[in-house]
């Protein structure tokens, strides 16, 4: 004869108070236009006549003024014992008889010098480094394809379906999670609570120029709000089931960039771990 014993057991489990799954985008771009400086170099002796008049020694060409410049001055000989020199058309520095300044400006457009009056000549000479930007469009080749995936910081790649590829946590908010009363499907008002989550990761595009590969990282982080059931107490459980990146190239007159589009499958619940009681039977084997 079996004899059973009823008793209560005490069992932790998990509570999901809400569950849904949704499909959030990311929009990040990658400029195209490249940089780079050109430094031309100026060196001219000067034979002044002494007076107190401004003369101009170099003047920047007005279509294209450099970004900047090192300029250096020498006082050789002529009448009083400095030279006086302007930049930009203001008086920035003197040199004395017999000897040379340099200075770096930011943005280089003229070069003054000043002689003191007198009888005579005032002797010198001067020298430029011109420190010129210039930026190109650098596209692509129009015939291969650009290749778009999710790496880590240093650039290996993840797979599409990696729990790492992309951090998915909540942000916290002062004075916790806000209430909000929201009209649903069936027209009745409930009252959920506000989650703000913040994804985080970084992706690569491969594209081929000028028959060299090219691979560029992206990290990219955005914040995204969601309204769930998720009364105090409760945690926020993110999953990424499925990524999906889309690489585009946009060109408009001012410049070319790529569009970089990725769609995130996501499953969110709203949790909390409870103790349940359950009834149960002891149950001892029946003699034979």
């Amino acid at each position: 004869m079996m004899n059973n014993i009823t008793q209560h057991h005490c069992i932790n489990v998990m509570k999901v108070y809400d569950w849904i799954t949704n499909e959030a985008k990311i929009h990040s771009c990658v400029s195209l236009v490249e940089c780079c400086v050109i430094t031309d170099e100026v060196y001219n002796d000067f034979t002044l006549d002494c007076s107190s008049d401004i003369t101009s020694l170099w003047v920047a060409d007005s279509n294209n003024t450099p970004d900047a410049g090192t300029i250096s001055v020498s006082f050789e000989e002529g009448c009083g014992d400095v030279l006086d020199v302007f930049v930009n058309g203001s008086f920035s520095f003197y040199v004395d008889k017999g000897g040379t300044r340099s200075v770096t400006v930011e943005s280089l457009r003229s070069l003054e010098v000043r002689c003191p009056s007198g009888e005579g000549a005032c002797k010198g000479n001067y020298s430029l480094s011109i420190h010129q930007k210039l930026e190109e469009i650098s596209l692509p080749n129009p015939v291969d394809s650009l290749d778009c995936y999710l790496t880590d910081p240093y650039g290996n790649r993840f797979d599409a379906f990696s729990p790492d590829a992309i951090e998915c946590v909540e942000i916290p908010q002062d004075n916790g999670r806000k209430n909000e009363k929201l009209l649903i499907s069936n027209g009745h008002f409930v009252t959920l609570q506000r989650v703000i989550l913040r994804k985080k990761g970084c992706l690569a595009v491969e594209f081929k120029r000028n028959g060299q590969l090219c691979k560029i990282l992206v990290p990219f982080k955005f914040k995204e709000q969601l309204f769930l059931c998720a009364p105090e107490g409760t945690r926020i459980k993110c999953e990424i089931s499925a990524v999906d990146c889309l690489a585009i190239i946009q060109e408009n007159g001012s410049g070319a960039w790529i569009e970089v589009i990725i769609n995130v499958c996501q499953s969110i619940q709203s949790e909390v771990d409870i103790t349940t009681v359950l009834e149960g039977e002891l149950c001892k084997p029946r003699v034979g």
